[in-house]
């Protein structure tokens, strides 16, 4: 299980001469700058990280489903205002990859604030598409995990008798 950490440090890129969305050439460089963004609490690169079509979809943990880029932008938003500093660390729990869309399963270990210590992980499904402009996110869907379980490593398969 590899772990990583996504740095302050990422900074988009954009076309030196147009203020262009920035083109992810994976979808691990979309899900670094969908992590950056949210550490940052940078609603325009937030978005530059999703599908600029209506398709799109995030779930906070214990929220609603938010259906569309307004949606989805006015849940950030409100997210961004109301919460102090993020810290996140991500961990890689699964991956299932095509040559068009990816699904990245990762636990969120977040601090928000003046915390010390990380709050019970979170647990979050991100899933990203190839589009003629590079990989972009069609869905984030974050649920809490409960504290000391671990997802397993395979599904049972199911019985059907």
């Amino acid at each position: 299980m590899a772990e990583y950490r996504h740095s302050l440090q990422y900074r988009l890129t954009h076309s030196p001469t147009t203020m262009s969305e920035p083109v992810f050439p994976t979808p691990e460089a979309a899900e670094a700058a969908f992590y950056a963004s949210f550490v940052a609490r940078d609603l325009d690169a937030m978005m530059a990280v999703w599908a600029e079509d209506d398709s799109i979809a995030c779930i906070h943990p214990l929220a609603a489903p938010l259906n569309g880029r307004v949606a989805v932008a006015a849940g950030w938003r409100s997210m961004f205002e109301a919460a102090g500093q993020f810290q996140v660390q991500v961990e890689s729990v699964h991956q299932a990859r095509e040559a068009t869309q990816v699904i990245r399963i990762v636990k969120e270990h977040l601090t928000i604030g003046q915390e010390t210590e990380a709050r019970p992980p979170i647990l979050a499904t991100n899933v990203y598409r190839k589009d003629v402009d590079g990989w972009r996110m069609v869905l984030h869907h974050a649920s809490p995990l409960r504290v000391g379980d671990t997802p397993p490593t395979r599904t049972p398969p199911p019985v059907l008798h």
